[in-house]
């Protein structure tokens, strides 16, 4: 397999959520070369398995990214090899991960199999993970691989996001007739009431946002939308969090919902991505340490689809690229990167196998 220019195509293939049928087809064109069968789900998830009985251990990623912005800012074209790296978005998070784990199956597939390994790349990680979501409800394995960027250091997890919206509702007047109500006012006071809010422990809220709408210049808003960024810790207590914003002002304070589809697959998804944390003294955990030669696993500091992967079997991440050149125009991940990241998943799961 051509790994470098099958990358490459990937990056290429501009897949914005809900758009991922060309890498989809990139895919599912390699496993097929490799002599895989590969199917594609009703979300648009790929899957291929390599051996027949268990234990199963699941390599998996997302195809989807975040919009490449303006190209100008980009030091290489999208996909171009420069400086022993392959540039571009998607090439970090997660596209190199996914050729990593081709590269995997390739090389699982000369040995003796002690088990069974199922390659899944799934749609719409970066707006709530529908896919994973779907795929984790049939699926029962040992354990998942993740691949998020980690710089090749195993990874047991993360902190959860939710994006709060509060609301001040006003009058729509004329600018030249308005009176001392306006909900604008109560944002004022709302923000400075939330400077002085004690966060529950395990908590960090920050204010990103402020839309007023209809929007006219000329004209007090009927609706003045506040929007806050909330990371938090498996043990934080959210519920009491949203409580105590409820006192601070006259706001209507909610996590929002949004519906997504893919296939045929629809969910309704709330703002919430939330924690995931595999024990430090997990057994397959400790296994994949000693595989690795690594001390102690490391924390992301991003959301992922551990969470929902996570309800059905213990999750362990590990992905090639530096996570913070994930989503900027510097995005790109070192070619060697990619082939160390392909030996250590021979490693994690031939060690998951014998540890089972």
């Amino acid at each position: 397999m051509d790994w470098v220019r099958l990358l490459s195509r990937l990056v290429q293939a501009e897949s914005l959520p809900g758009e991922e049928g060309e890498a989809a087809g990139l895919l599912l064109e390699a496993l097929k070369g490799m002599g895989l069968e590969a199917t594609l789900d009703e979300a648009g998830n790929i899957e291929a398995l390599l051996g027949e009985k268990g234990p199963e251990v699941v390599l998996t990623g997302h195809m989807d990214v975040v919009p490449v912005g303006d190209p100008a800012r980009w030091p290489y074209p999208q996909g171009a090899v420069a400086e022993g790296s392959l540039w571009g978005r998607g090439a970090v998070d997660m596209k190199g991960s996914l050729v990593a784990m081709l590269l995997a199956l390739e090389t699982l597939a000369r040995g003796a199999l002690k088990g069974r390994v199922r390659f899944l790349a799934v749609v719409q990680e970066e707006v709530g993970g529908l896919g994973s979501r779907f795929a984790a409800e049939r699926l029962s394995p040992l354990a998942f691989v993740l691949g998020e960027p980690s710089s090749g250091r195993l990874m047991r997890g993360h902190r959860g996001r939710a994006e709060v919206w509060a609301d001040f509702e006003g009058r729509e007047t004329h600018a030249a007739l308005a009176g001392p109500e306006n909900p604008l006012f109560d944002l004022g006071a709302y923000l400075l009431a939330l400077q002085d809010l004690p966060l529950p422990p395990g908590v960090k809220l920050t204010p990103t946002r402020v839309d007023t709408y209809p929007g006219a210049r000329n004209q007090t808003p009927g609706v003045v939308r506040l929007y806050l960024d909330v990371r938090y810790e498996p043990e934080a207590d959210l519920d009491g969090l949203l409580a105590a914003l409820r006192t601070l002002g006259p706001a209507s304070v909610y996590l929002p919902e949004e519906e997504r589809a893919s296939g045929e697959v629809r969910m309704t998804l709330p703002a919430l991505w939330p924690p995931y944390r595999l024990p430090e003294d997990h057994p397959l955990l400790q296994a994949a340490l000693q595989a690795l030669g690594q001390e102690e696993a490391g924390l992301w500091p991003f959301t992922t689809d551990a969470p929902y992967l996570g309800a059905k079997a213990p999750v362990l991440g590990l992905g090639p690229g530096d996570p913070a050149l994930a989503h900027t125009p510097m995005e790109h991940v070192p070619l060697r990167a990619v082939e160390e990241a392909a030996q250590a998943y021979v490693r994690l799961v031939e060690a998951l196998w014998n540890a089972a």
